[in-house]
């Protein structure tokens, strides 16, 4: 390793002299650290400051939040070191990394003979304190994240699925780079790809030079082998992402990677990549999910060119996540969004929604297009009056059977875990005053529990608690789908503005809203439940609005939460609206993808 080099690059002591350079290099120390291990703890001392010659480090604050990940020649701990405080939260390794440690008296004295050095380290200093006080400061992820591609069994036809990844990589502009043990061990010599990773020349040489093979710019791929051998495991440390690759035939028991896992303590993402011909549901994926503490999953068909296309986009940022509100017949405008995408050629990725957005959302994880979410809402809320089992007003005015058979009608047995798109949808816990995210068990009951309006239908319980409509605590739920990190954000709020009046009518009069006309389009009683219920969620639109790419407020004023029958004037506004704001939406991301 050119320890003068690294130095020479960094930030903090960029422009020295060529000689300062050097003498500075004479008091570094190469320092290597595992994937998963802690390099200091809040409160530690602050003794040293390190600089990040190869790998990725992570920080987070004192409180526990993450503050930021740490790159190749970027410095870490130098404000404890400068103000000689104690360090103000942990740091440990994303993967396996070689620092550079410099200790705090030998940097001092370099500073008093090179006081140049301070301005430098200063200026970080104060970009460093501002990212700190930044209410949205957070982890950035890197511009190519390495991944580790580990079979699962001898059975997974990695060699088919590698190509079509690649392939998918290459149709949107990537050109990335595979390592296996057969290239390391053609590059360095027989057998080092499963050098021991205890540490060691051999260790530091085989990190080094994987370092370098990621600064050519291409993504790099790691491929292990079905063993979990130490090539396995290194590559597993060395990604910022790792994907298992299985078929439904594995089962985690049979698979090594389980224990490779708990062994490494690794702190990156792992995902499971389920491949999969049909609809019938993997009886093994919930023993991957509970034994490998994954972050998400993915189902793939071996041969579908499209759905290595959605990967290859979930894994490097750019996959579309499209985030529904709620609002009752208003979320029929959600169905022209749906099909201006659809005449666009834009495929979405990823899914989100509550109450009716969760209704819409559901169909679309399901596989249905626009046609399909237009015939299947006229039918369920048009034609059929599935919200029609009045019962005597106790804790609610339906009694939600019918609705709940219709929901099950549509969706049948299936579990949300299992269906071919990423999806989400979430409810209000009324018990603890909190939403709820639901990304596993039966899509017919939490869609159910979704819509669920306070008032208008029972809430469902939970372990004792109620859940009710998602849309009292979070109507659009950008924040979730924002922290997924998959790439740009649509949102379609279908709430109205102007809340609820009766024109015409000065008052005070307690008795005006009884004297409406019976059969008139006067205010009732869903409507003014509903509004109640949604005052709190509708506070934080603005700030929900803020998160998406591209946030959409169709234009649904004049329309009540009951208008089912105006779905075509609705389906009509959200298409026109869509159409407008769509074309510059895909002209800026595409120009960000390529700029």
């Amino acid at each position: 390793m050119d320890v003068v080099e690294i130095l020479s690059q960094c930030g903090l002591f960029a422009g020295l002299e060529d000689s300062a350079i050097r003498r500075l290099g004479s008091v570094c120390r190469i320092v290597p650290v595992a994937g998963g291990q802690q390099l200091f703890a809040a409160g530690g001392p602050a003794d040293c400051l390190y600089i990040v010659a190869s790998g990725r480090l992570r920080a987070h604050r004192g409180d526990g939040t993450v503050a930021g990940d740490i790159s190749r020649l970027e410095p870490i701990g130098e404000i404890s070191v400068m103000t000689d405080e104690p360090r103000s939260g942990e740091v440990y390794a994303l993967r396996d990394s070689l620092l550079l440690r410099i200790e705090r008296d030998a940097l001092l004295a370099f500073i008093q003979q090179h006081p140049s050095a301070l301005m430098a380290i200063t200026r970080v200093l104060i970009q460093r304190l501002r990212h700190n006080l930044s209410a949205v400061a957070g982890p950035r992820p890197p511009s190519r994240p390495a991944l580790a591609i580990m079979p699962a069994g001898p059975s997974v036809p990695l060699a088919g699925f590698l190509e079509r990844l690649e392939a998918a990589f290459r149709r949107q502009g990537e050109t990335p780079e595979w390592l296996d043990a057969r290239r390391v061990d053609a590059a360095l010599g027989a057998g080092a790809a499963q050098t021991p990773l205890g540490g060691g020349p051999g260790h530091e040489r085989l990190i080094q030079w994987l370092a370098e093979r990621e600064q050519g710019g291409h993504r790099l791929l790691y491929v292990g082998t079905p063993g979990g051998d130490a090539w396995s495991e290194r590559c597993m440390r060395q990604a910022d992402r790792v994907l298992i690759v299985a078929d439904p035939s594995l089962r985690p028991v049979d698979s090594p990677l389980p224990g490779v896992l708990r062994r490494t303590l690794l702190r990156t993402p792992v995902e499971l990549v389920m491949l999969r011909e049909g609809p019938t549901p993997v009886p093994t994926l919930r023993d991957w999910m509970a034994n490998c503490d994954l972050d998400s999953h993915h189902h793939l068909h071996p041969l579908r060119a499209g759905d290595h296309d959605r990967l290859a986009r979930l894994l490097s940022g750019r996959a579309l996540g499209l985030v529904l509100g709620g609002g009752g017949a208003r979320g029929f405008a959600h169905i022209g969004l749906v099909r201006a995408l659809e005449e666009m050629g834009r495929p979405i990725d990823l899914i989100g929604g509550t109450s009716m957005g969760a209704f819409f959302g559901g169909l679309l994880a399901c596989g249905a297009d626009s046609r399909e979410l237009r015939r299947i809402a006229e039918d369920t809320f048009v034609r059929q009056n599935y919200l029609n089992d009045f019962v005597l007003p106790r804790v609610s005015l339906i009694r939600g059977r019918r609705f709940g058979a219709r929901l099950r009608a549509i969706f049948g047995e299936q579990m949300i875990e299992e269906l071919p798109l990423g999806y989400f949808c979430v409810s209000s816990n009324l018990t603890r005053g909190v939403t709820m995210t639901h990304r596993q068990g039966p899509l017919s009951l939490w869609i159910g529990a979704s819509m669920a309006v306070p008032g208008v239908a029972p809430p469902v319980v939970w372990n004792g608690d109620l859940l009710a409509d998602g849309a009292i605590i979070n109507s659009l739920p950008t924040d979730i789908m924002r922290s997924e990190g998959r790439g740009p954000v649509i949102a379609s709020d279908v709430s109205t503005e102007g809340a609820l009046s009766l024109p015409g009518v000065d008052g005070p009069d307690p008795e005006a809203l009884l004297r409406q006309a019976r059969n008139g389009p006067g205010l009732r009683l869903a409507d003014i439940l509903f509004r109640s219920a949604t005052l709190t969620s509708e506070s934080g639109t603005k700030a929900r609005a803020g998160l998406a790419d591209l946030y959409l407020r169709m234009p649904v004023s004049g329309i009540g939460l009951f208008d089912w029958k105006r779905i075509d004037e609705l389906v009509e506004r959200g298409y026109r609206h869509a159409q407008r704001l769509l074309a510059g939406f895909a002209e800026r991301i595409d120009s960000d993808r390529h700029g």
